[in-house]
């Protein structure tokens, strides 16, 4: 589920929801958090849910295998990304895609607020269903 018009960052291949072929989660992990982590774990959170499921999803850098949460998809407009994503970049500092980083900074660090138009016209380009 995914345009070219639409990037998605962090589709790790590790993850349930990931893609076979995306970039490897255990080989982002970082030490140290970035110099705008806090920032970029709000962001990530504050993101418009696009679509909302009730599965849950578990930690899967943690031995025990521990609940992180329900899985979404959220969007800042422009990127996608799952809902467990602020999960990883808080607790194992996991590096992103550069261009995902320019353009949340660019934004200010701040998700813009998206209407039901923006989020249907989103929807209906990741369905196949746009004119353009």
């Amino acid at each position: 589920m995914s345009d070219a018009r639409v990037p998605f960052v962090g589709d790790f291949r590790e993850l349930e929801q990931g893609s076979p072929d995306g970039p490897s989660l255990r080989s982002v992990v970082k030490a140290e958090a970035s110099a705008n982590a806090r920032e970029l774990v709000e962001y990530l959170r504050s993101g418009a849910v696009l679509a909302a499921t009730t599965t849950l999803v578990r930690d899967v850098l943690n031995r025990d295998n521990a609940v992180i949460g329900g899985l979404h998809l959220l969007t800042d407009g422009h990127w996608l990304w799952y809902s467990d994503l602020a999960h990883y970049v808080e607790h194992y500092h996991v590096a992103l895609d550069p261009q995902f980083m320019a353009h949340a900074q660019a934004n200010g660090w701040t998700v813009p607020q998206l209407d039901d138009a923006d989020l249907l016209a989103l929807e209906a380009i990741l369905l196949g269903d746009d004119v353009d």
